[in-house]
């Protein structure tokens, strides 16, 4: 008899499981039903890619690392990887705001000295990093405190905290430096220094900065919503969008039930993976499985809101070539930080015109949620206007707002998805997948969907 896994939520990790198990089960000669029930009416989750006018935006990340192959292995099956694009050099440049003026971060370390981000007393404080001696204990730490204790107050101020801004919207005083940067971490462990450990790696030929591996920021002609599109065609599984799954429990006869809608009878599983976001996940289980829910509960996902303004020449005129550029707290702006889309992946505007995105909230700005779209847009060309001399009216506009955006890796981080883990291994058959325990990014979101589909297509076909 054929036997049924259902997946709920068709964002990158979902499809990526339900794609993942689809594929071994055929290879291995088992029949396995795979059902992906996703609430909104379009699959992507928060990577969605919008269109509109000749202006075509990114709603939430703007791409994946290419060293990372969990989103290249998907984009193969899915045969699209030919639609592949890399961001243009210009990308490498990354800014800074200090003092109320933006600044480049340059990599060489004397051309960094001369930019005026840290002071003469923080200069000579980092350079002592390879004399501070490494942490002895267990205790989490958050990546505020780390940077402090080895870089200093100025670096972990003027440069990590905005670091963690930019990809967190969250607090680097509130999150683990193990659970959020664990490449950091281990840079330390293994070498006591991280100035020593990056110069170590590349004396063995190994690129990548201390926070994560190299790779060039890569993403799709029409944005990242294309492979999550393309997934969500394969033939060997069924994708239903606008369906409502209110709770999933142990089935009396094995396996798991999925119920949709309050009055529908519910569907019947050999295995479930639960591949939304931490809060969602925990409402689908609370009754059921509360060891599982207690520690999803507990992983808090600020609001974010994201501001497309599209500007003509005066845009392309005022603002250097580059990624964007981070806004640290205490500079006198509210924003968070500004994405230069048409410098990182040009052609997603009409000629002659620049995109940017601008993000606002976060762990740290609650008060967001005031803002009604007429006051963000407000707000936004104000600060624009102010950080870059760029006065003219933007000619396209678009809010999205993220009630829950991203997940945040607070102090006990670690704790929590090891609590997750075991009362799993209590409940055979259901699986985790998505970014709320084992990294945020798109492809670390995609590879936990690729572990989750291939565990449970395995489990299946043992059966």
């Amino acid at each position: 008899m054929k036997k049924r896994l259902i997946v709920i939520g068709a964002g990158i990790s979902g499809l990526a499981a339900a794609r993942t198990a689809a594929d071994w089960c055929w290879e291995h000669n088992c029949a396995v039903e795979v059902l992906v029930l996703e609430r909104n009416n379009q699959v992507g989750g928060k990577a969605q890619s919008l269109r509109q006018d000749g202006w075509l935006i990114e709603t939430g990340p703007t791409g994946y690392l290419d060293s990372e192959p969990a989103v290249d292995e998907l984009a193969t099956a899915a045969g699209i990887i030919s639609e592949r694009i890399q961001a243009e050099e210009a990308a490498a440049n990354r800014f800074v705001v200090r003092g109320g003026h933006m600044r480049q971060i340059p990599l060489h370390p004397l051309r960094f000295a001369r930019t005026g981000i840290l002071g003469p007393g923080g200069l000579c404080r980092l350079l002592l990093e390879p004399f501070i001696p490494k942490k002895r204990s267990d205790e989490d730490e958050t990546v505020w405190q780390f940077a402090r204790r080895r870089l200093g107050k100025q670096v972990a101020d003027r440069l990590i905290a905005p670091m963690v801004i930019g990809v967190f919207a969250g607090d680097a005083k509130r999150l683990s430096l193990p659970a959020t940067f664990p490449r950091i971490a281990a840079l330390e462990y293994e070498h006591g220094s991280l100035i020593l450990g990056m110069i170590h790696r590349r004396r063995k030929g190994k690129d990548g900065g201390p926070s994560g591996p190299a790779g060039t920021l890569t993403s799709f002609k029409e944005g990242l919503q294309t492979l999550p599109r393309a997934l969500a065609q394969s033939q060997n599984l069924t994708v239903r969008c606008g369906v409502m799954v209110e709770q999933v429990y142990p089935n009396t006869n094995n396996g798991w039930l999925v119920q949709v809608g309050k009055n529908d009878k519910p569907i019947p599983a050999d295995a479930v993976v639960l591949a939304g976001e931490a809060w969602s996940m925990r409402q689908l289980i609370k009754h059921h499985a509360p060891d599982l829910a207690q520690p999803l509960e507990e992983i808090p996902y600020p609001q974010v809101n994201v501001v497309a303004l599209g500007f003509g020449r005066q845009g392309l005129d005022r603002i250097p070539p580059g990624f964007g550029v981070l806004v640290p707290r205490g500079e006198g702006y509210r924003i968070l930080g500004v994405l230069w889309d048409s410098y990182i992946f040009p052609g997603r505007e009409p000629d002659s015109h620049l995109l940017l995105r601008v993000m606002l909230g976060g762990t740290v700005d609650n008060k967001i949620d005031q803002l009604d779209e007429e006051a963000t847009i407000r707000l936004v060309r104000a600060e624009i206007a102010r950080l870059f001399h760029l006065t003219v009216d933007p000619v396209y506009t678009k809010v999205i707002k993220w009630t829950r955006a991203i997940p945040q890796y607070e102090l006990g981080h670690l704790s929590r998805v090891t609590a997750v883990e075991k009362a799993l291994t209590k409940r055979p058959g259901l699986y985790i997948a998505g970014n709320a325990l084992y990294g945020v990014a798109f492809g670390k979101a995609a590879a936990a969907g690729i572990q989750a589909g291939k565990a449970a297509a395995k489990q299946l076909c043992r059966k």
